[in-house]
């Protein structure tokens, strides 16, 4: 009987912290390089809430982080998720740097078409480097599942 009793308190337990660990899913993966740009991408999928700043970096396999670290942030474009992955609002992001200081802050993207050739140096001043972290934030884009990509055109040395 205890053995039960104990088997059901782990049960309810994890069944209770299952929606609280809830979070993002943050998928970058590379999409093509030449030896002075790459174009890498994010793919962004909600968990319900708004995305707190998270380091991209730090999802990067170590090869993307060897390309995607000391390269140019240049352009963005984003791509909203369509059919049942759709966001249900407009989208809103903010990049920030290792010290965690916005360098990029604008809202209400379309939530039904792409948006492209959004320069990232508008908020900077200069196009911005992307050094051993870089931050997103995103607003709460609809129901879990939701889905947002994001590409980035980078400059290479």
């Amino acid at each position: 009987m205890k053995k039960l009793l104990s088997a059901l308190i782990i049960l309810l337990v994890l069944g209770f912290s299952g929606e609280a660990l809830a979070t993002w899913t943050l998928t970058p993966s590379m999409v093509s390089r030449t030896p002075h740009y790459i174009l890498w991408k994010v793919l962004c999928t909600s968990d319900g809430n708004s995305l707190t700043a998270t380091d991209i970096v730090a999802e990067m396999s170590d090869n993307m982080k060897r390309f995607v670290t000391n390269s140019t942030l240049m352009v963005m474009k984003i791509s909203p998720g369509t059919g049942a992955v759709i966001p249900n609002t407009t989208i809103d992001i903010i990049l920030s740097d290792a010290q965690e200081t916005a360098i990029f802050t604008h809202t209400t993207y379309s939530k039904d078409a792409e948006t492209t050739g959004i320069l990232l140096s508008e908020d900077y001043g200069a196009y911005p480097p992307v050094l051993e972290k870089l931050y997103l934030t995103l607003n709460d884009i609809g129901d879990s599942g939701d889905q947002v990509t994001l590409y980035f055109l980078c400059w290479i040395e």
